[in-house]
């Protein structure tokens, strides 16, 4: 895929979506709060890190092609130690769900497959 722009802003949109339902959720369910702010978290932080990996691979990408010797990285120390971090507060706080939190922090990557499935095919036709 030459331009990752349209596959990275159909993963914003549905991930952004996806918080929004759970943030209703979480306003209108009282029994699921919990699981519904955490996952509203972790996908806050999923969504994050999947937009500096975007970043980092456009900075790679531009070096390689430029011929720049200087040293590159795809900043998975970064990425890492922010999706510790958001464990970290969730295991602190007692109002998140520690397994929610850890499921939401792979469903943006995750939803990277299927978008950039349907627009390899939308591009096609």
């Amino acid at each position: 895929m030459d331009n990752m722009t349209p596959m990275i802003s159909t993963v914003t949109r549905i991930t952004l979506s996806i918080m929004a339902g759970l943030l209703m959720g979480w306003a209108l369910h009282h029994e699921t709060r919990a699981v519904t702010l955490g996952m509203t978290l972790g996908l806050l932080a999923g969504l994050v890190n999947f937009r500096y990996l975007a970043v980092k691979v456009r900075q790679v990408s531009k070096s390689v092609a430029n011929h720049e010797g200087k040293a590159f990285s795809l900043g998975f120390v970064t990425r890492i130690c922010f999706a510790i971090l958001v464990t970290m507060f969730s295991v602190k706080i007692e109002h998140f769900s520690l397994e929610a939190t850890i499921a939401g922090l792979f469903i943006p990557q995750l939803l990277a497959i299927p978008a950039g499935i349907y627009l390899s095919i939308k591009n096609k036709l």
